[in-house]
């Protein structure tokens, strides 16, 4: 039997040869059990390439695409992410540096803000466990740009970058190569400034907190699920029930009978039809019904709310940021929204401000021969206190008529509806 060839990913490359298939069907070959979506390996390994010395990223240098198409698969894992990287942005980044102040407003040619570029860090160090900066000097001041972390290797002795737009043909376009020297050593006037999530093992790279998820294919299920579900939707070729009928019908019927059926049981609303198929007896006619079931749907929705959940807990994230919110929790002050959005603070935001926030103000304050100690990310919570406030305890009726569009009443005047008698309703 020929050695069955693999895709980049470890993934057998299916054969649909008809010599292949005919064999199959006849039970001479052998079928393989084969997981369909293993995950790379996790590997750094030294690779030289045109005497330029580099650490790949996985067994095949190229994890971090890897996770990079993870992220546009799956919407819960998508969307954890993105929420993680808008509230670690915070509202704003303020200083009380005036020289500064003027600078993180417009740090790149671009008109890019600090803000706007730490955004891109944090989320590039929560899908990677790894981001990076780049700081262009020139006279009289330094540009900041954010690099893309799948476009980059660590060097051999973690001195130097490597950035390549497509490390999947690099032994083809070897001259987009760049390599650059990491911060605080600078070379033609650039440096890269490396940001990487601890993790035993890697000394080179980071790992995002997700990878358990990766690794147990919650995500990848997750994006199963879904497309299966779309799918059933749009394909949903399931009838009820298939009804045979004996009898005869020549070839131009029967391709006219499976034309009406594509056309009559599938697409949106064509589930739990029925099929009729007419065919040759030899008996003197008759119908045999078969009833269908499809009771796959209670199954299928327990395994994605468990998926889901999995998901969550290895982004260390709570449910209701994710808009999950718990049965019953959910009130008019948004409580269970505010508790989950201080313990996120307490521990993966602030983590974050510690590994990437702080290096990088460390890092501007050294380029630009600043003080940037007064640097820091101003934070504002998703849910204000203003249901937890009676507004009849602090507006009088006066106040509360001109909310909705009444005029005042001399004789209201410091009036609160908390003080009114109940006797009094109805009068004027």
């Amino acid at each position: 039997m020929a050695e069955r060839k693999r895709d980049s990913k470890g993934r057998f490359i299916a054969s649909s040869t008809t010599s292949t298939i005919s064999k199959k069907a006849s039970g001479r070959v052998k079928f393989d059990i084969v997981n369909l979506s293993p995950m790379p390996d996790i590997k750094e390994r030294q690779h030289n390439i045109t005497s330029k010395e580099y650490y790949r990223f996985g067994e095949d240098n190229l994890f971090p695409q890897y996770l990079a198409e993870l992220k546009r698969k799956s919407s819960t894992h998508r969307a954890i992410l993105s929420q993680k990287a808008t509230y670690t942005a915070g509202s704003k980044i303020t200083t009380i540096n005036a020289k500064l102040q003027d600078y993180i407003k417009e740090i790149n040619p671009s008109g890019q803000s600090l803000r706007n570029l730490f955004r891109l860090v944090v989320d590039d160090f929560y899908t990677f466990g790894n981001s990076y900066i780049e700081f262009v000097e020139y006279e009289g001041g330094c540009n900041m740009y954010h690099i893309d972390s799948t476009m980059v290797r660590v060097g051999k002795n973690m001195d130097s970058v490597y950035i390549n737009p497509d490390w999947t043909h690099y032994d083809l376009q070897d001259k987009e190569v760049r390599k650059i020297p990491m911060f605080p050593n600078f070379k033609n006037g650039r440096s890269v400034l490396m940001f990487k999530d601890y993790e035993s093992g890697f000394q080179r790279y980071g790992i995002p907190d997700y990878i358990a998820a990766a690794e147990s294919g919650s995500i990848e299920i997750d994006y199963l699920i879904q497309k299966y579900n779309r799918s059933k939707f749009e394909n949903g070729f399931m009838p009820s029930a298939i009804v045979e009928i004996e009898g005869s019908m020549s070839d131009d019927e029967a391709e006219e009978l499976i034309s009406l059926a594509q056309d009559k049981l599938t697409g949106e609303g064509n589930n739990g039809k029925i099929l009729f198929l007419v065919k040759d007896g030899a008996g003197g006619g008759g119908a045999n019904v078969q009833i269908l079931k499809d009771d796959k749907d209670g199954s299928f929705m327990e395994y994605q709310e468990l998926t889901r959940n999995n998901i969550v807990t290895a982004h260390r994230w709570q449910p209701a940021l994710s808009g999950i919110v718990s049965s019953g929790k959910m009130n008019n002050t948004g409580s269970e929204i505010r508790i989950s959005y201080d313990l996120v603070m307490r521990t993966v935001i602030q983590d974050t401000i510690e590994q990437v926030f702080k290096p990088m103000r460390d890092a501007i304050g050294k380029v630009l021969k600043l003080d940037a100690s007064s640097l820091e990310v101003q934070f504002e919570s998703p849910i204000g206190f203003a249901a937890d406030i009676d507004i009849k305890q602090i507006a009088d009726v006066n106040e509360l008529r001109a909310l909705i569009g009444l005029e005042e009443r001399p004789d209201l005047e410091d009036v609160y509806l908390t003080n009114v008698n109940p006797s009094q309703d109805g009068k004027d």
